[in-house]
């Protein structure tokens, strides 16, 4: 017999968003002719926002907010300089680890078959 349907875990979601985000990579990679680089960056980076803003077909559309840390608001303040509102908890939030969980999907290589930079231990964000 077949499980009823739930509702997708967190850890789902985190993981079909960064499936789409991969497929998303692959598709703007693929692309042949006089197609610059920026404008295939630009492409990717349009997708990604689409898919925020919820015009992917495959996936819900996803809440994005800033999230300073605590210390924040006295820190700017007291330099005379505007700060970001704290945000309430989100229920089935899939932010914080995503470039991690990203970049630890790449299997230890980069695009050029190399071992990752990410991989050995640098942090590039």
């Amino acid at each position: 017999m077949d499980a009823p349907p739930r509702e997708y875990t967190t850890e789902e979601v985190r993981e079909q968003f960064l499936q789409h985000v991969r497929a998303q990579i692959e598709y703007w990679e693929s692309i042949a002719g006089p197609i610059s680089s920026r404008a295939k960056l630009e492409g990717l980076a349009f997708s990604i926002l689409s898919t925020l803003d919820g015009c992917a077909a495959v996936l819900p559309g996803f809440v994005v907010v800033a999230q300073p840390h605590p210390d924040d608001r006295a820190f700017l303040t007291g330099q005379g300089l505007n700060y970001y509102r704290p945000r309430a908890a989100v229920v089935g939030d899939i932010s914080g680890s995503l470039h991690e969980l990203f970049s630890g999907s790449r299997c230890g290589k980069d695009g050029d078959g190399t071992e990752s930079k990410t991989q050995a231990g640098e942090n590039h964000s």
